[in-house]
């Protein structure tokens, strides 16, 4: 997202924020002597082009995202990039609420609204601080539950660090708890229907080998049966194929930071039909999956400025292209990924045969 973009919604929103203010402070359940109609950051939106970076301050660790000119990335990956839309939804959140009512300032009892201290153990509150690019903090804010039943626009207890005052206000922000609710998680998206062959390579050097003939074949079989067997199942093999479909991360770090050692990593080569190869290592760190991912192209490589092509209507010198910013991505990068979406890398061939029939 372009700085521009960004205005254009938040120009955007501010009327709409100011009906919802109107419509929200005329219902006579929420009227007290503490409700003020007022902006949590009054003037915030005519500071945000200044805006350099956003913190969020929590138990399970910080996490920075900085404006590099471009984009947002996130400081705490090495600047991976981050989900320009998730960034700006925050931001746009917080410089549209606005007070309703003044809650609890009793110190014991802000954790039940998750507006207690972020960084004690087990605490669910979120501190976002926007910096400008000066080093000036332009708001400092600590998000805890959000309350659904505030009419259409939502509400959110909030509180204005160092003060104990709590706050509930008009609003929905949704600050998120994991790196992947920040990074752009794409990683690679290739249709089964692109895929000719996949070999899986483990460590002990077992191989596992499925393909197909050709696009219009019906499903994936296995090439390396041992004599006499059968497979446990007819669609076992296609489950390799769709391994790149919506592949997505949950966290990231540079490729150098996590080792893949050689006896505990397991290798899948994926094949096109248009002769490109992505290969994926797997590896465990920590009870977790990681993976690289390399890609080649096929031969002849991408035309200049060759767009990315439609699903199902790339040539050869389209997957050029989408191989190339498939590398752009990945190279230098270990991804931790779900570990059901390469659960299937880790079955050996015992595991998709057909098993005896016991006798009774």
């Amino acid at each position: 997202m372009h700085r521009n973009s960004f205005f254009v919604l938040l120009a955007a929103t501010v009327v709409v924020t100011g009906l919802a203010i109107a419509t929200v402070l005329h219902q006579p359940a929420l009227r007290s002597a503490d409700v003020s109609g007022e902006a949590l950051f009054p003037g915030l939106t005519n500071k945000l082009a200044s805006l350099k970076s956003v913190v969020v301050k929590q138990a399970d660790g910080d996490l920075t995202f900085d404006w590099d000119g471009k984009g947002w990335v996130v400081r705490d990956r090495k600047n991976y990039p981050a989900e320009d839309a998730k960034v700006a939804e925050v931001v746009l959140g917080i410089a549209r609420m606005t007070k309703l009512e003044a809650k609890t300032a009793m110190a014991e009892k802000l954790d039940r609204l998750d507006l207690n201290d972020p960084k004690a153990k087990n605490s669910r509150a979120k501190e976002v601080l926007l910096v400008d690019k000066d080093g000036k903090a332009l708001a400092d804010v600590i998000v805890g539950k959000r309350k659904f039943s505030l009419g259409k626009e939502g509400g959110t207890y909030v509180r204005l660090p160092p003060n104990p005052q709590s706050w509930l206000a008009l609003g929905d922000i949704n600050v998120g708890a994991k790196p992947r609710d920040w990074l752009k998680r794409d990683i690679a998206d290739i249709k089964d229907r692109d895929v000719k062959r996949i070999t899986v390579v483990h460590p002990d050097g077992e191989r596992v080998i499925a393909g197909r003939q050709a696009p219009t074949d019906p499903g994936f079989k296995y090439e390396n049966l041992p004599a006499g067997k059968q497979a446990a199942s007819d669609y076992s093999a296609d489950e390799f194929a769709r391994m790149l479909q919506i592949f997505m991360l949950d966290d990231v770090a540079r490729a150098d930071d996590i080792p893949f050692p050689k006896e505990k990593t397991t290798t899948a080569d994926f094949d096109g039909f248009a002769g490109w190869r992505v290969t994926v290592q797997l590896t465990q760190k920590d009870g977790n999956s990681w993976i690289k991912v390399k890609a080649d192209p096929p031969p002849g490589g991408p035309k200049p400025d060759e767009p990315k092509p439609a699903p199902g209507t790339a040539t050869v010198a389209d997957w050029g292209k989408v191989i190339a910013d498939l590398n752009a991505r990945t190279n230098g990068w270990a991804f931790q990924v779900p570990t059901y979406s390469v659960a299937i890398m880790n079955k050996r061939m015992a595991d998709l045969l057909k098993k005896p029939e016991s006798k009774s």
